[in-house]
């Protein structure tokens, strides 16, 4: 059952992200904000990364953080989800970096990520699960403080819902880590359905604010 619970919320999350990928890129066209730019792209590579989960769950009866998957084609999905997510939160950091510091050091919040994705060349893919989570968990912390001196800066309805909506999602990454360290199938869907809603609100914020800064 918990699979296929999995399996339901990784298509909900993954549909919710392909969409607000739209809204984000549509609402750009009008706005040109580099923090949509990173919302668009970023939230692209999670529905791609949440179609490669519910796959996954599917085809091996299991959540990633019930046991170690042994065959090959679910070590290559897994990998390739758990590097998307890391990827996407990357740009987002670099997004909300772009917003507070300029291009120069927001450059290197990715960076930051690619050199920690290294460590799979010699973990193995529990220690690789563990691993992205807490960089995800990371880069969130760091979206949120950004977040946070950015809203300071410049108080918006707009920076205030990504805001709420980012540390929503940072919580359910929290609980993500927990469950992937303890092995626990029941935090893991708890978790992602927490993220579902992170992303629902993400998606209903850009959907009634309609550009960067509306009161």
């Amino acid at each position: 059952m918990g699979p296929f619970i999995l399996f339901v919320l990784d298509l909900l999350s993954a549909a919710v992200a392909f969409v607000t990928s739209y809204y984000a890129y549509r609402t750009d066209r009008l706005a040109d904000s580099p923090l949509l730019k990173a919302i668009a792209f970023g939230f692209m590579l999670l529905g791609v990364g949440l179609l490669t989960e519910a796959g996954t769950s599917v085809a091996l009866g299991q959540t990633l953080a019930e046991a170690h998957i042994s065959k090959l084609l679910g070590v290559i999905a897994t990998v390739a989800y758990l590097s998307t997510q890391m990827v996407a939160y990357a740009v987002f950091a670099a997004g909300y970096g772009l917003l507070a510091f300029g291009r120069s050091k927001a450059a290197m919040v990715p960076a930051v990520a690619v050199v920690g994705a290294r460590i799979i060349d010699f973990a193995g893919l529990y220690r690789f699960a563990v691993l992205s989570y807490f960089v995800v968990l990371v880069l969130l912390a760091y979206i949120v403080f950004q977040g946070v001196l950015i809203h300071s800066k410049a108080r918006s309805r707009f920076s205030l819902l990504v805001l709420l909506a980012f540390t929503l999602v940072m919580a359910s990454h929290a609980i993500l880590l927990a469950s992937v360290i303890a092995l626990s199938g029941g935090l893991f869907l708890i978790g992602a359905s927490v993220q579902f809603f992170g992303f629902l609100s993400l998606l209903v914020f850009l959907l009634r604010s309609g550009r960067v800064g509306a009161g």
